[in-house]
């Protein structure tokens, strides 16, 4: 008896005694086939979770727990003495989100106010009168792949376009000597078509302002 033949007749013996005549001749062949493919399929999603694991990303399907739907927030309160402008427009802060670059820098959610107000100084004063939500993400292993992020999972009522009071910043930013991932969803007094912006590191001192009103 050939191996071939030696390995396909033990390959039967996992079947009950009366299905294996069944699968002698093509029908056999077919099923080994199909047996085959799917411990292809089993073997090929196994390495696809480890080297996820390995890796520590995340595709798009693991997204959905940093889903923040804009529509659910409440208004703002009435503006306190610092409000923080966007290019030139009043806004106030209504959600902030901090991402650490790699994982050697862990962030935790009392470190957000600090690692802002690093980025742009009087910002800790701002969130501490508009009271935003505030969120820490996972580590980012792409500084460039931050800001599309939170733009695709930072939904606004409007449809894209359209006038909205909503206004979206998101980007690399540096607090100190430290850099940091940010994403500021803001409120403006009015609608406005500035949508959905994209920063770099030299770009926050010039499109965010603070304005002191006087008492």
């Amino acid at each position: 008896m050939s191996l071939r033949w030696t390995v396909w007749a033990d390959w039967k013996d996992v079947f009950p005694e009366s299905v294996r005549p069944h699968l002698d001749g093509p029908v056999g062949y077919a099923v080994l086939a199909a047996v085959g493919l799917i411990a292809l399929l089993i073997l090929l999603l196994l390495v696809k979770y480890v080297l996820r694991a390995l890796v520590g990303g995340w595709g798009k399907d693991d997204e959905s727990g940093l889903r923040e739907r804009l529509a659910e927030y409440p208004p703002p309160g009435p503006p306190g003495s610092r409000r923080l402008t966007v290019e030139g427009i009043p806004v106030r802060v209504r959600l902030v989100v901090v991402a650490p670059v790699g994982k050697e820098h862990a962030i935790a959610e009392a470190d957000v106010a600090g690692l802002v107000d690093g980025v742009l100084r009087g910002l800790r004063d701002v969130l501490a009168e508009d009271r935003p939500r505030v969120r820490v993400w996972p580590p980012q292993l792409s500084r460039q792949g931050f800001a599309p992020t939170f733009h695709r999972e930072t939904e606004k009522p409007e449809s894209e376009g359209r006038p909205s009071r909503w206004i979206l910043v998101a980007g690399q930013a540096s607090s100190g000597r430290k850099p940091i991932l940010l994403g500021l969803a803001l409120w403006a007094d009015a609608p406005n078509t500035l949508g959905r912006v994209t920063l770099d590191t030299g770009r926050w001192g010039e499109a965010l302002r603070i304005q002191t009103r006087e008492s």
